[in-house]
């Protein structure tokens, strides 16, 4: 279950590094200066919220940072397709960055969570290949459905398979039992 959303996930990753600095310069008209700080608008709070959000998905357990993160996160990135001006796009990609810091460590303390011990290092492992095969993924995907089909197309494609992981996984996070350090278990 991890290695599916570490997959979508990086998935979108892959799919903003290539698609969205197309996007973006086509769009809005700007230079590759800009587009690195469009782009750097999601990586700067996805890196500072990410200790925060992992100590949250601690707290609460994995569900929820995760499943409805996830769908959030989809949205957000559908919004950033549809938004018209610039700076309402920069504004959808803080967004998608503040969303996707949510999603990610839940996702990765998820791996440790349901790993044996003695095979954790492993399982980690195989996330990573799962994610690296989800960002080249992003790659090809985005950019065959954006020369297809057109940029609109591809965002809703990608957020949608955000969208669709989470609600394929829903019922599995409601049978499998994850250890949760605090005392508040919404699971």
């Amino acid at each position: 279950m991890p290695y599916a959303f570490g997959y979508i996930d990086r998935l979108t990753a892959g799919f903003f590094a290539l698609v969205g600095t197309f996007y973006f310069q086509e769009t809005f008209g700007i230079g590759p200066a800009e587009t690195g700080i469009v782009l750097g608008m999601f990586f700067v709070p996805f890196a500072l919220l990410q200790y925060p959000f992992g100590t949250l998905s601690d707290r609460i357990g994995r569900t929820i940072p995760i499943v409805v993160g996830s769908v959030c996160y989809g949205g957000s990135i559908i919004l950033v397709g549809v938004l018209p001006t610039l700076t309402l796009a920069q504004a959808g990609m803080v967004l998608v960055g503040v969303l996707g810091a949510l999603v990610s460590p839940a996702t990765m303390a998820l791996v440790s969570d349901l790993s044996p011990e003695t095979e954790r290092g492993t399982s980690m492992a195989g996330f990573n290949i799962a994610g690296s095969l989800g960002f080249l993924t992003g790659f090809l995907l985005g950019g065959s459905v954006a020369t297809n089909y057109g940029y609109l197309t591809a965002f809703l494609v990608v957020g949608g398979l955000e969208i669709l992981i989470a609600a394929v996984c829903l019922p599995l996070f409601l049978r499998v039992e994850i250890p949760v350090e605090g005392t508040f278990r919404p699971e």
